[in-house]
Order: C-alpha cells, then sequence, then structure tokens
C-alpha cells in the first residue's frame, strides 16, 4: 500500500457542498450589498419627491397668501401643510422599510433554494437527473422571480400612492382657497 497522494485527487461530496456553500456565502453578501443600495437609492429618490412637493406646496401658499383674509387662517393652513409632508414622509419611511424586508426575505429565500438545488445536484446519479434538476430549478427560479418582481412592483405603487396622497390633498386645499378667493 502506498501512501503517496494521488496528484488528480478527485473531490468529495463534502468538498462540494463546502465549494458550494462558500458560494453561496458570496453571493448572500453581494444580494444583501444590493438590497441595501436598492433600498438607500428608493429613500433618496422618495426624498427628492417629498421635497419637491414640498416645495410646490410652499410656493403655493405664498402665491395664495394674498388670498387669505387674516393671519389665523394662514397660520392654520401652513401648520396643516406641515402635518401633510410628515404624514408623507411617515408613509415612505414605513414603506422603505416593508420593501427592504421584503427584499431581504426573497433574497434569503432564493439562497436557500439554491443550496438545496446545489445538494441535490451532487447527489445526482445521473446526467440526465443533473439536467433535469438544473432545467427543474432556472425554470421555478424564474417564475419566481418575475412573482415576487411584480409583488414588489405593486407594493412601490402602493406606498408612492399613500405617500403622495397628504400632499395632493393639501395641493388641492392650496388651488381651492386661492380660487374662492379670487372668485
Amino acid at each position: 500500500m502506498s501512501t503517496a497522494k494521488n496528484p488528480k485527487a478527485t473531490f468529495t461530496a463534502a468538498d462540494s457542498v463546502k465549494q458550494i456553500e462558500d458560494v453561496v456565502s458570496v453571493q448572500k453578501e453581494t444580494i444583501e450589498t444590493v438590497v441595501r443600495a436598492g433600498a438607500d437609492a428608493a429613500t433618496k429618490g422618495v426624498d427628492r419627491a417629498v421635497a419637491l412637493t414640498k416645495e410646490q406646496v410652499e410656493a403655493a401658499v405664498k402665491a395664495g397668501a394674498v388670498a387669505f383674509k387674516n393671519y389665523e387662517e394662514l397660520l392654520q393652513f401652513g401648520r396643516e401643510n406641515v402635518e401633510a409632508v410628515v404624514k408623507a414622509g411617515s408613509i415612505v419611511a414605513k414603506g422603505v422599510q416593508d420593501l427592504s424586508h421584503q427584499w431581504v426575505v426573497l433574497a434569503q429565500a432564493s439562497i436557500d433554494e439554491q443550496v438545496a438545488v446545489g445538494k441535490a445536484l451532487i447527489g445526482a446519479k445521473s446526467i440526465k437527473e443533473v439536467v433535469d434538476l438544473s432545467s427543474s430549478a432556472a425554470k421555478t427560479g424564474f417564475d419566481k422571480l418575475l412573482a415576487e418582481g411584480s409583488k414588489l412592483s405593486q407594493a412601490s405603487s402602493k406606498m408612492a400612492e399613500e405617500a403622495f396622497s397628504p400632499l395632493t390633498g393639501r395641493v388641492s386645499a392650496a388651488v381651492e382657497k386661492f380660487f374662492k378667493t379670487a372668485a
């Protein structure tokens, strides 16, 4: 019996699992980085939209200041504008938090599924079984991507509608007040 190692040593199933786990770890970090970057970008975009809307409301208030007959009414109107901006900001913050959570859950589920597929591929007995498992995993992954993408898109749209609702109400109130007084 020789104790010399074979230079063409084959990988064991444990070696393959270790390689898959290493790749999964790297993919998980990448996905988490992408999720954080996406959440940051979404927050910045919404913040810019809220700031722009706030500027428009403030401009409407300035333009309509002449239309208001007494100082208390103007103060109340300004207070309601600030409350609307705060409410919209709260809705956006909660919405971004919810969307980020959904992304993390989706990413974790995807990683877990890929690990399971990797382990199944390692245990495959034939090339046909490997091809069948790979094809099935790819189709399932694509279908899930479409379904989850649609859910995230709907959640984003709903959040935007909810966030702009208080601001739209205040703009409408400003326009109504301005034209009512001008008439």
